[in-house]
């Protein structure tokens, strides 16, 4: 019988636990645990606007990690109720990441696999992401233009761009 008590008890402490994840702007990808209570909170009425430099081709729960933290951004300030036309954030991809970039048919034939995060991209163009490119990345690693996801933008360089974006007000997330 005590055997029963505690494997009901771990069983409810398990739902109740999972209950609190959720994902309230980016289905699926980048969930978070938000405590309406906790006394340092974003302010709803400033804008927020931050850049991410994607390098590396680290994964979180099967895609790109960097990728699955803008998504976790995006439902932090959404549950924080931060309007969503206060929220600017731009993704600069280069160097190991770039393969990320690739439609599902080029992904599959240079790794034998569908691009896992094809749908990411797309929930994160949808959410007015900005999604750029490092030209000097494809070049270097021989992609061309068409072998990309139209949701991303090429530019000249990560070099560039990232000091362009921040000195237009961006802020690096680390």
């Amino acid at each position: 019988m005590k055997h029963i008590f505690w494997g009901i008890a771990l069983l409810l402490t398990q739902t109740i636990t999972a209950q609190k994840w959720s994902t309230p702007r980016i289905e699926s990808y980048g969930k978070i645990h938000f405590d309406k209570n906790l006394s340092f909170q974003p302010d709803i009425n400033k804008t927020y606007k931050l850049v991410f430099n994607i390098d590396n081709d680290a994964e979180k729960e099967g895609v790109n990690m960097r990728l699955w933290k803008i998504a976790r951004e995006l439902n932090l300030l959404k549950a924080a109720g931060v309007p969503d036309q206060n929220i600017e954030i731009a993704a600069v991809v280069h160097g190991k990441a770039i393969a990320i970039s690739l439609t599902d048919k080029a992904y599959k034939k240079r790794y034998h696999k569908k691009n896992p995060n094809t749908d990411l991209v797309k929930a994160l163009n949808n959410a007015g992401v900005k999604l750029y490119l490092c030209e000097q990345t494809l070049a270097g690693m021989n992609f061309e233009e068409s072998e990309l996801n139209p949701s991303w933008e090429v530019t000249l360089s990560a070099l560039l761009t990232l000091p362009i974006l921040e000195s237009e007000g961006y802020f690096m997330v680390p």
